[in-house]
């Protein structure tokens, strides 16, 4: 999985360098989207308890250009999930979505309730044509995806509240 985002990394700076201006659909980039392409990274906890934090504010790559950001928040039963629609979130921002090849929604996330998330199970799926992929699995970070829906999951027993904060970008 690395060696893939590894992979990505390498072809999004490449198109970012030369413009994105290539037409040519036929290599190796033209199929490449960003599936979780951030490690995973906990929001650190405030020194000496209180309320949970909130989530850290999303760094877009320097090559993208912002079309929108904003924030979130899901209260999710056990067993049960929540969708993000990055396209339709950009569409009902007033913009045009950008080609999936230039797109990046990046977004920070942490469970507010309960906290501290000790024990909480909340997975974050991409969901793309070419199949689903878990792209982190914890209470709080930081993730980057590319066209497809985005799907938090409850794995827990209890009922969490996750707030989200997310910035869209494309490559101008």
């Amino acid at each position: 999985m690395k060696a893939l985002i590894v992979l990505f990394a390498v072809a999004l700076s490449g198109l970012a360098a030369c413009g994105g201006d290539d037409d040519d659909t036929s290599g190796p980039t033209a199929v490449i989207t960003p599936a979780g392409t951030k490690d995973e990274t906990p929001t650190p906890a405030p020194d000496g308890g209180g309320p949970a934090p909130s989530p850290a504010d999303p760094q877009l790559d320097e090559d993208l250009q912002e079309l929108t950001s904003g924030e979130l928040e899901a209260t999710i039963e056990p067993g049960g999930t929540y969708e993000i629609d990055p396209l339709a979130i950009t569409e009902t921002a007033g913009g045009s979505a950008p080609p999936c090849e230039n797109f990046a929604f990046d977004f920070t996330w942490q469970v507010t309730d309960p906290y501290p998330s000790d024990g909480v199970q909340l997975v974050w799926r991409f969901i793309r044509d070419e199949g689903d992929v878990d792209i982190a699995n914890a209470p709080s970070g930081e993730q980057t995806i590319g066209c497809g829906l985005l799907r938090a999951v409850n794995n827990g027993g209890e009922t969490i509240t996750v707030a989200v904060r997310y910035r869209v970008g494309a490559i101008p």
